[in-house]
């Protein structure tokens, strides 16, 4: 086996940084500061890994792996970058690379990533290399993010979209699941094929399966023709369903037959139609759960569920507010600028409609505000859903509201809210809630009474 990693790094800095770091896992480094030198050292030797910088001075670095893969030079290769873009993140990822890592990143990184590579060897991951194409996507569907969280999502997405599986997609409300599945589609085989969206809690449920598989003439009082359905309109591209968790048992019968047989019979027919979509959904309600409350099939639930995405809400986003706040001004501004003092305001908010409640607060100010000047926390007025998060704010809500019993409402909700994430964090496990907690089992099923 090679005992030699290539580094690809213009910042020779970093390059003397990562040979050390590689020569004490006990690999000698070799080092290249432009995609020309790489390719002359690939032409010459054989490596253990890459570690591949994304922006080069004469050249891309994902450019360069897909030059590696398609010459099938067996090495597992590492993308570095300082710009944490899901763009970024996918395209490495559907290129067929090991990892990702964004700058500034911790050494200690470098060294799991190599054990983790001796742990796999090269022929465990060119097994799963894939290759081909991938268009630039439209900046609106741009998803923005670079902690950590995101980033782990955006290496979901890069490995989801070379997949036909099924794709469950969870998260609050307002986190941008139907972004996700978007970029599902536009990274995928079927780019080039419809994307067709479909929201279950915007259709009432009476009309949702001629919505879905359409009808023929005559099927119901006002068919006066026949109708493709939704899903029908996606054929050979991708068909988002949207709050799944909204759906009658009845309804859910017959997805389940459209997953296991890939046919849909529409209203009114006996006749199956085959068809060829792949099928993403997504819900912001606990599936797990409505399945144990016999809500929702619980074969359906494992059919949807192959592979799972969850998207973090704002408040597990460390840093991106500001981020996110940015883009948005920049995106409805047309050159308006946002004040420090306007981003530390919105920082210390709550945002329980997470992205989508940020991004119509940005354009709120920008319509209220006077085109000649920068958004400021004024522009930003203060309702209690944007009070501190935690004891602090339940506190200060309760205070203001003023009335009587206050300790013991505010005490009842800190309580409530902390047995409700104990039980979370054990998954529905009672008995180890009430061991984390430190309370006896029989206090906590008091506590749970209505």
């Amino acid at each position: 086996m090679p005992r030699k990693i290539l580094v690809v790094e213009d910042e020779p800095s970093l390059r003397f940084v990562l040979s050390k770091v590689i020569a004490r896992n006990g690999y000698e480094a070799e080092m290249a500061d432009c995609v020309a030198k790489a390719k002359e050292l690939l032409g010459e030797n054989e490596y253990f890994a890459h570690f591949l910088d994304i922006r080069l001075p004469d050249g891309d670095g994902v450019d360069l792996l897909s030059w590696i893969r398609k010459r099938g030079i067996p090495a597992a290769s590492v993308v570095m970058t300082a710009e944490a873009t899901m763009k970024n993140a996918v395209r490495a990822v559907k290129k067929g690379a090991f990892e990702y890592l964004v700058k500034p990143f911790d050494l200690k990184e470098v060294d799991r990533v190599i054990e983790r590579l001796e742990q796999r060897r090269v022929l465990s991951e060119a097994s799963g290399m894939r290759s081909g194409a991938c268009e630039a996507e439209p900046a609106r569907w741009e998803i923005v993010g670079r902690c950590p969280a995101m980033q782990k999502l955006y290496k979901k997405i890069g490995k989801a979209a070379g997949s036909e599986f099924t794709v469950l997609i969870t998260g609050e409300s307002g986190t941008g699941k139907e972004l996700v599945a978007r970029n599902l589609h536009k990274f995928s085989e079927r780019k080039d094929g419809p994307f067709v969206p479909f929201n279950c809690a915007a259709t009432p449920r009476d009309l949702i399966e001629s919505e879905l598989f359409g009808h023929v003439k005559g099927a119901f009082t006002g068919a006066d023709s026949q109708r493709k359905g939704f899903i029908e309109e996606a054929e050979g591209g991708t068909f988002f369903m949207d709050e799944i968790g909204e759906t009658t048992p009845g309804m859910q019968a017959k997805l389940l037959r459209l997953l296991e047989e890939g046919t849909i019979t529409p209203v009114g027919s006996r006749k199956p139609i085959k068809t060829s979509v792949r099928f993403i959904a997504a819900t912001n309600r606990n599936l797990k759960e409505m399945v144990k409350q016999n809500e929702f099939r619980e074969d359906l639930f494992h059919r949807l569920n192959v592979i799972p995405i969850k998207i973090p809400p704002l408040r597990d986003r460390d840093g991106d507010m500001e981020l996110l706040a940015t883009y948005f001004v920049q995106k409805y501004g047309r050159g308006r600028k946002i004040s420090n003092a306007a981003l530390r305001e919105l920082a210390g908010r709550r945002w329980p409609g997470n992205v989508r409640q940020l991004e119509n607060a940005i354009k709120r100010a920008i319509v209220m505000s006077s085109d000649d000047e920068p958004l400021l926390p004024s522009h930003f007025p203060k309702t209690d859903e944007d009070a501190p998060a935690g004891i602090e704010g339940w506190v200060g809500r309760s205070l203001r509201a003023g009335g009587e019993n206050i300790y013991s409402r505010v005490v009842g909700k800190v309580e409530a809210e902390l047995i409700r994430q104990a039980i979370e964090k054990c998954g529905g496990n009672k008995v180890k809630a009430a061991k984390m907690l430190g309370i006896n089992r029989n206090t906590l099923s008091r506590k749970l009474k209505p």
